[in-house]
């Protein structure tokens, strides 16, 4: 559901200066897989020796805490959204989006 709702989202998502992508600690093949079933319109990234979640402080087991984010343009956590809405998470990205100031993309990159 999380992920359809960021696929649902992506023209308001696209329309902020930043990239997005989901990421699992699934092996590669199975993300693929579950990307391309689903239509995603961004990267389904694969962290199959936990690296990333244990360097966030997401790993839960041999899963990772659904967590979103959002990281600024120093490389520093602007914000960390722990409350995932599964149904509604684009929505609810868009929203910090626009409470951190993200800036938007020029009109004329959108066309490109």
């Amino acid at each position: 559901m999380e992920c359809k709702s960021l696929r649902a989202s992506g023209k308001d998502l696209k329309k902020f200066n930043v990239a997005y992508f989901g990421a699992s600690c699934d092996p590669l093949e199975k993300n693929k897989e579950f990307a391309e079933k689903l239509e995603l319109d961004y990267p389904l990234l694969s962290d199959t020796d936990s690296k990333v979640a244990s360097a966030y402080g997401i790993q839960r087991g041999k899963r990772s805490k659904r967590v979103t984010i959002f990281v600024d343009l120093d490389g520093k956590i602007a914000y960390v959204e722990s409350k995932v809405n599964l149904r509604e998470h684009g929505k609810q990205i868009v929203e910090q989006l626009e409470k951190l100031s993200v800036a938007k993309m020029p009109v004329d990159a959108k066309k490109k």
